[in-house]
């Protein structure tokens, strides 16, 4: 049987792609499996990639857009089975669209992270050495480390992807890497691209510290399109320790072509709200979590748009 995997380039999706070859799939990986790493704004382009011949097709940490709820509906006409498991807020807009009967299994919930998500519902038998990727996940998105290693590991993974996200052939091997059992901290290549991610973000949390301006208890901090590219790959992981560094909400708006795009993390539930407010107000999309969302608006200048974020942040109470 050949199978897909459709599921966000970042470290907690990759531990969830990770966490379901081993438990469901390793007969057939890596010969009959298609591993495609994608980000939620473009995973109805990136999943044009699929083969042919499927006959499953499972989805991981990615929140549902209407264009790619579509592209799944679509898909269901020419595959056995689907599966999704997710654990964006934004998702469940669209569960019910998804319902198949039996060809269509569906697990969008609250969790910490996405393979918190898939041991809690599918109840795999774990090991101690996926546990503890199961807990770096969870340190990956944001929650409450659970010892100095986790940390350690959750950070090395974070910066080594974030340097070049759409690099498909080392996100493959990072999860070569899990499936062999083998120690994250102890693989060179993950150490060398985390090295020189770190050096970057260094760089654009001074930028980000050296112009941003505080509106109704946030911190906006914008980048041109030329910055935009050279950090690319950074900016979330940037704006969750920006964050921390303030203890205080942050906005990062930066160009990017066509379009705007917003990154938001707060200390309570604001970020979605102040998302879904914009997106409201101008047009876009948005989706993520209650402490960490994103917004893509239309193409507009970036003076216009930090004074329509600096409307929504007065608007939307902590």
């Amino acid at each position: 049987m050949k199978s897909a995997i459709i599921c966000h380039g970042d470290c907690d999706g990759i531990i969830s792609a990770f966490l379901y070859i081993k438990h469901y799939l390793m007969d057939s990986y890596p010969k009959n499996v298609q591993l495609i790493f994608t980000q939620p704004w473009r995973a109805q382009i990136d999943a044009r990639k699929l083969m042919k011949d499927l006959n499953q097709v499972v989805v991981l940490d990615l929140a549902l857009s209407r264009e790619f709820t579509n592209f799944l509906k679509n898909l269901l006409g020419r595959i056995n089975r689907l599966v999704i498991i997710d654990h964006h807020v934004s998702s469940r807009e669209y569960e019910s669209e998804l319902d198949a009967g039996g060809r269509t299994k569906v697990i969008l919930a609250k969790a910490p992270s996405t393979p918190r998500l898939m041991i809690e519902s599918l109840k795999p038998i774990v090991n101690p050495y996926e546990e503890f990727l199961i807990d770096v996940a969870d340190v990956c998105e944001g929650n409450e480390s659970r010892g100095e290693e986790v940390t350690r590991v959750a950070d090395l993974i974070k910066l080594s992807i974030a340097r070049d996200p759409g690099d498909i052939d080392y996100l493959t091997h990072v999860v070569n890497v899990m499936l062999k059992g083998q120690n994250v901290s102890n693989d060179l290549e993950i150490v060398r691209r985390a090295k020189i991610a770190k050096f970057l973000l260094h760089r654009l949390l001074k930028v980000m510290a050296d112009r941003s301006l505080e509106v109704a208890g946030a911190k906006i901090a914008s980048l041109d399109l030329p910055e935009s590219r050279i950090f690319a790959g950074l900016l979330g992981v940037a704006a969750t320790e920006f964050a921390k560094m303030n203890k205080s909400d942050v906005v990062l708006v930066r160009r990017e072509e066509g379009k705007v795009v917003v990154t938001v993390r707060s200390l309570n539930d604001r970020a979605f709200r102040v998302c879904r407010e914009l997106t409201n107000r101008v047009g876009g999309r948005y989706g993520g979590h209650a402490e960490a969302a994103s917004a893509t608006l239309p193409d507009l200048a970036l003076r216009e748009a930090i004074s329509i974020i600096s409307e929504v942040l007065k608007n939307v109470p902590k």
